[in-house]
């Protein structure tokens, strides 16, 4: 499995484990650079989140509140689960 949380990071899984990868580009190549593992999904997903507060750029506690709420944010719409309903057999203008 693959979630993608942004273009900079993602989530995968394999048989035995979750790994937080960021991407990166090595020799003119994309590459994605494991940084954790972890035993479940909210596990990784509380460690990448760990992971951006602490590579935040932050000054002031007003700037770490700010850029939590964006990483929240973030993370939340890459989970949201979506969904698109395409009605078969059915034209646009109500034909059948």
């Amino acid at each position: 499995m693959i979630l993608t949380i942004n273009k900079q990071y993602r989530v995968i899984s394999d048989t035995y484990q979750w790994i937080t990868q960021k991407r990166r580009f090595r020799k003119g190549e994309e590459d994605w650079q494991c940084l954790t593992y972890h035993p479940s999904l909210d596990s990784a997903i509380q460690g990448l989140r760990e992971h951006l507060v602490r590579d935040s750029d932050a000054q002031t506690v007003a700037d770490a509140l700010r850029d939590i709420s964006h990483i929240d944010t973030t993370l939340s719409q890459a989970l949201t689960p979506r969904f698109e309903v395409r009605l078969v057999g059915h034209s646009e203008e109500g034909g059948k």
